[in-house]
């Protein structure tokens, strides 16, 4: 009788690359037979009423999920932040890690800022954050929430500046993107 290594090596030398996979998959019939039959004896216990609220349920999430209302698979995070020395500006670019749609941008301005230090975000040759001109505030950590669809690859910015003619400032801005 042989053993279990012989008989592997006898089938990787006899059985095509085909068959040793329907092997690997061999089983796997019978589960779903026997989830089919369980959902089945399920379906039995429920209510033609219930049945018919679960497949309405079902074509509502199916809607939803065409209309973009589906939960995502991923949420990432790109995090733009940079010390800026007095006058300095700069402008900062990264990949976007995941196709999806950018949901929200968060920029924080340190406390001392005092409105000199300036900032704008885009995607492409897009500037969103603000629309147009630089956003200046003190102190504050302001959330935009945004809707613009992003693929993976592609280039996100942020143009930092500090006006501040005497001091080093350290603003920052979080990108949230969700999708796959």
């Amino acid at each position: 009788m042989a053993n279990e290594n012989e008989y592997l090596k006898y089938l990787q030398d006899n059985l095509t690359w085909l068959e040793r996979l329907g092997d690997k998959l061999s089983g796997a019939d019978e589960r779903l037979d026997y989830v089919v039959a369980q959902l089945d004896k399920l379906s039995q216990l429920l209510s033609p009423e219930t049945i018919a609220t679960l497949l309405r349920l079902t074509e509502s999430i199916e809607e939803l999920k065409e209309a973009g209302f589906a939960m995502p698979i991923k949420t990432e995070q790109i995090q733009f932040s940079q010390t800026l020395t007095p006058l300095q500006g700069v402008r900062l670019t990264d990949s976007v890690p995941i196709d999806g749609k950018i949901t929200s941008i968060t920029v924080h301005f340190p406390p001392g800022c005092a409105a000199t230090v300036e900032i704008a975000f885009g995607y492409q040759t897009r500037q969103i954050i603000p629309y147009a001109g630089f956003l200046a505030l003190d102190a504050a950590t302001p959330v935009f929430p945004v809707s613009e669809l992003v693929k993976r690859n592609e280039e996100v910015w942020c143009i930092m500046r500090n006006g501040d003619p005497i001091n080093n400032h350290t603003p920052s801005v979080i990108v949230t993107i969700q999708g796959a």
